[in-house]
């Protein structure tokens, strides 16, 4: 994973999304009981972060510094769009038009364009399985909040072992879009995102989602799309043993990183967290060895003959190398098993 603008690129990393109400009438907290009409209120949250259209201001914490950003968003005719500006450090802004990404560098004028499947400012919550989320995390309602002048309803999403992280998420009672969501390490706030302002229109016109920049003259970066190839898979395929508990297989593809060159990638989740591995040749890039930390998002990499496995995810260090170490390929996985 590169991170190039790390405090503002990684929203489109991260690695949960009224009545929820219903869910629990009145203001009392603590009350895990209704676990039930909490996933469905997570689902509806996890829905809303794509569906709704909305404009507002957002700050975003990590590792003790602040972005603030402009974000504008909407969904029409079945195609997504946002629009991220950033209001704090150097000028920045991001345009995401369905799955094509492009980000636009005027100090370095530059415009890189990219294609990722599950981007957006609130992308994470988006991929939230609320059906699969009571198997490793234990919810609960902490009540009504009040926040950027809208009320909602505070749901905390605590893991149950130590392979993930917990989250804190203020969900609006109207529109069940996320106004603040936290990421939580042993009680401690990894990351923060939070609207300081928002409304909701009934639309938003095309030139919003334009450029605030004149780019003519910017150099145009295009970056290779994850391409899947249908092929057999061969003798000495990787595959996953050993993962921890909760984590199963999503997706499994090839990257072509060089005109000959091709990585593939796994992406593993709980259905909260995702891990990314990246299996590639040895020798492309300098060899990562062991652990190494950037705020929450954590990568385990080791080199095994030829191969260079990297992985790398929002989630605690011991979860990353445990996939890391567990990536096997498909001969050795048949020795360990016995069989032929």
């Amino acid at each position: 994973m590169t991170r190039a603008l790390p405090a503002f690129l990684l929203l489109f990393v991260l690695t949960a999304l009224s009545a929820a109400a219903q869910a629990a009438e009145g203001d009392s907290s603590g009350n895990t009981s209704a676990d039930g009409s909490l996933n469905k209120l997570l689902a509806r949250a996890s829905e809303a972060v794509r569906s709704e259209t909305y404009r507002g201001i957002i700050v975003y914490l990590r590792e003790g510094e602040l972005d603030t950003l402009r974000v504008i968003h909407r969904m029409r005719d079945g195609l997504e769009q946002e629009r991220l500006v950033s209001l704090t450090g150097q000028p920045r802004e991001v345009i995401r038009r369905g799955g094509v990404v492009t980000s636009i560098l005027p100090q370095n004028k530059v415009v890189l364009i990219s294609q990722r499947k599950h981007d957006g400012l609130l992308g994470s919550v988006a991929q939230f399985s609320a059906d699969r989320m009571g198997e490793h995390y234990r919810l609960t309602d902490m009540g009504q909040r009040r926040l950027a002048d809208r009320v909602g309803r505070l749901i905390s999403i605590e893991p149950l072992d130590g392979y993930r992280y917990g989250y804190r998420m203020l969900i609006d009672d109207t529109t069940h879009l996320p106004l603040k969501l936290d990421l939580i390490s042993d009680n401690n706030v990894l990351e923060q995102l939070m609207f300081t302002q928002i409304d909701f229109p009934k639309s938003i016109e095309d030139d919003e989602f334009e450029p605030g920049y004149n780019i003519d003259g910017f150099r145009v970066v295009k970056h290779q799309a994850v391409q899947v190839e249908d092929k057999p898979v061969p003798e000495d395929a990787w595959k996953p043993t050993d993962l921890p508990p909760g984590f199963q297989l999503a997706e499994d593809g090839v990257r072509r990183v060089t005109e000959s060159g091709f990585v593939r990638q796994m992406l593993f989740t709980d259905g909260v967290a995702a891990v990314s591995a990246f299996i590639a040749p040895a020798g492309l890039r300098k060899p990562l060895e062991g652990a190494t930390t950037m705020g929450a998002v954590n990568a385990y990499g080791h080199v095994v003959e030829d191969t260079q496995i990297t992985v790398v995810g929002e989630v605690p260090a011991r979860t990353v190398k445990r996939i890391a170490e567990n990536l096997v390929r498909e001969t050795q996985s048949a020795s360990r098993d016995g069989s032929p």
